[in-house]
C-alpha cells in the first residue's frame, strides 16, 4: 500500500512539474523592439560599456545587454554608430533605469539582434 501511495505521489509531482514548465515557457515568448542604432556610452546613457542602444520611434531608449548566446550582437555592435535600423528580440523583462541627467532608459538582455536596413 505504501509503495502504491508513493508511486501515485511521484506521478502527480512529475505531472505538476510539467504543467508549470509549460506555463513558464508560454510567458517567455519573444518580444521585439526596433529603432535607430546608437552607442549607449558614447551618447552618455551608460558609463560602463559601449553597448548597442536603440532609440525607438516613441523616443524610448533601449540599451541591449549581450548574453553569451545572443545571435548577431557582435556584427550589429560594429555598426552601432551608423544610425541604422536595428531589431532586437528579447524574452526577459526590461529593467528601467535613469541616466546621469535623470532620463529613463530600458536595459534588456537580448536573444537576437540584426540590422534591418541602412538609415
Amino acid at each position: 500500500m505504501r509503495i502504491c501511495t508513493t508511486l501515485c505521489a511521484a506521478v502527480v509531482a512529475i505531472a505538476l512539474t510539467g504543467a508549470f514548465a509549460t506555463a513558464d515557457d508560454a510567458s517567455k515568448e519573444a518580444k521585439t523592439v526596433s529603432g535607430k542604432s546608437s552607442c549607449a556610452q558614447c551618447d552618455g546613457v551608460t558609463t560602463a560599456k559601449h553597448e548597442i542602444m536603440i532609440v525607438a520611434k516613441d523616443g524610448t531608449r533601449w540599451v541591449l545587454a549581450k548574453d553569451k548566446d545572443t545571435k548577431g550582437y557582435d556584427d550589429v555592435h560594429k555598426a552601432r554608430k551608423e544610425g541604422k535600423t536595428v531589431t532586437a528580440k528579447y524574452t526577459a523583462a526590461p529593467e528601467t533605469k535613469k541616466d546621469s541627467e535623470g532620463k529613463e532608459y530600458k536595459v534588456v538582455k537580448v536573444t537576437e539582434v540584426e540590422v534591418k536596413d541602412a538609415a
